[in-house]
């Protein structure tokens, strides 16, 4: 009997082929990347890294010098970017490689190829490692390209409206971000209780429940139905997301109701976003691989019931009364004159 305490008594997204295998030399990036498409249960961030980790070692490879990199690159990206482009911080990451393309005209030259490999090493870079070797004698260190998910809870813990002790949060399904603050809130001594749904398809709830639980916080855990009627127990909504536009967000099914009853009743709700959460162009856009994966909410369904098996929906921001970024607490109407938008 499997212990229910074990990751695998929780439904998996990924299948087996999701891992990253080593590449040989000279194989196309397309089909090195191809081991990122189908993964439905790596965060955003894992996902970049393991995209800027596979692209670096395909650019400085010598096979790479006999190919024309741009068009290579650009297809490369292309079989991930139509799975997993619709979070941002993969389409930051095309973005980024883009940017760096324009700026040097010649495809053969060495330095597009050092170029590049150099932006894809920052997409790995970490707060520790941008002081550490290598970077004394740097001018100016970048800003991080992928910022640390348990910042966004600090501006939190501070100001008048602040966290206080024994407070319970709200929180629908998996988000990395808000475990992450979480914790932050739980190391500071301030006691939370966490409810927490059981986060659609993919039960991602119960991850988030068994890291909170061995962190020592208090766990209520429910069905997603009851999440809204759970929002009169809550003095705080925390909500994470994949992508962050101008006016809207995508947040997990369920997350419209869920926000509109907390507007209703007066609870503080609260978008936790790194910013590289926020979308180049500020438009969203549906994960395109759901209808073709309904399985996952019906697995072998009757062929004349439609399965609506889209996971996400996009909910505007004027709902939530803030973002909560590393770069300190934001408005909604923020964003769109945010100087962080730039790549």
């Amino acid at each position: 009997m499997t212990d229910p305490s074990t990751p695998l008594s929780t439904f998996e997204w990924t299948p087996p082929s999701a891992g990253l295998p080593e590449a040989e030399s000279g194989e196309p990036l397309a089909e090195r990347l191809g081991a990122l498409v189908e993964d439905r249960a790596a965060s955003a961030a894992d996902v970049v890294r393991r995209a800027a980790r596979t692209c670096h070692g395909w650019l400085v490879e010598p096979s790479c010098a006999d190919l024309g990199v741009s068009a290579a690159l650009k297809q490369g990206l292309g079989v991930l970017l139509e799975s997993q482009g619709w979070r941002a911080p993969v389409d930051r990451f095309r973005a980024s490689l883009e940017h760096v393309g324009a700026l040097i005209a010649d495809d053969g030259s060495p330095a597009l190829r050092e170029a590049l490999a150099a932006e894809c090493a920052l997409w790995l870079e970490t707060a520790e490692t941008l002081t550490g070797p290598g970077w004394e004698d740097a001018a100016e260190r970048p800003r991080l390209r992928l910022p640390d998910r348990g910042d966004c809870a600090r501006p939190l813990l501070e100001g008048a409206a602040a966290i206080e002790e024994g407070e319970v949060f709200l929180v629908h399904g998996w988000s990395e971000t808000v475990a992450r603050g979480l914790e932050l809130v739980q190391a500071r001594g301030l006691a939370p209780e966490v409810i927490v749904s059981e986060g659609g398809p993919d039960l991602g709830g119960r991850r988030l429940a068994r890291r909170l639980v061995a962190s020592g916080i208090r766990v209520r855990f429910v069905y997603d139905a009851a999440l809204v009627a759970g929002v009169r127990r809550a003095d705080r909504v925390w909500l994470g997301t994949d992508a962050l536009g101008t006016e809207q967000f995508l947040g997990r099914v369920g997350t419209g109701a869920l926000v509109e009853k907390a507007r209703e009743l007066g609870v503080i709700t609260t978008l936790l976003a790194t910013t590289d959460k926020l979308r180049p162009g500020g438009d969203l856009t549906l994960p395109g691989w759901a209808s073709g994966e309904s399985w996952h909410l019906w697995e072998s369904a009757p062929k004349d019931v439609d399965v609506e098996a889209q996971p996400f929906e996009a909910v505007g921001l004027e709902w939530v009364d803030g973002v909560a970024t590393e770069a300190g607490l934001m408005l909604p109407g923020d964003l769109q004159d945010a100087p962080l938008r730039a790549i």
